[in-house]
């Protein structure tokens, strides 16, 4: 089942920002004490604890020096009441370097805000190389 109105409009607005490194427009579909679940270049999982210590993690991806893009390859899929699938699509180039790669993000939305993420790279040493 695709997901409408305001939890796709979270979804995608999140991902407008992240595209843009438009950090307040993260920051304001983020709940403070977010947890993430992030796929590290082993292809395990590093817990990250809080907005914040988020959003420090993208601000040293650099994305401003990088042409990023990130975008869903379908419309978000509930997959219980708050809980939304969403894939997705990620390009960059940067020092005559290009990152092409594939994830699929499962958040938890309450109150209007991402409150918990779980984000599986498909290329995950890909990912790690580039962004270093």
């Amino acid at each position: 089942m695709t997901v409408a109105g305001s939890g796709e409009a979270v979804v995608t607005g999140f991902l407008d920002a992240f595209s843009a490194a438009d950090f307040d427009g993260m920051r304001a579909r983020m709940a403070p004490d977010m947890v993430a679940y992030v796929t590290n270049a082993e292809g395990e999982m590093d817990r990250v604890e809080g907005r914040e210590a988020y959003l420090g993690r993208v601000e040293a991806m650099d994305l401003p020096a990088a042409r990023f893009s990130v975008e869903m390859t379908q419309p978000p899929v509930a997959v219980a009441d708050g809980l939304l699938l969403v894939m997705v699509e990620v390009r960059a180039e940067r020092g005559g370097r290009s990152l092409h790669n594939f994830a699929a993000h499962l958040l938890r939305l309450a109150g209007g805000q991402i409150s918990e993420w779980w984000m599986a790279d498909a290329k995950p040493a890909e990912s790690d190389a580039f962004w270093s």
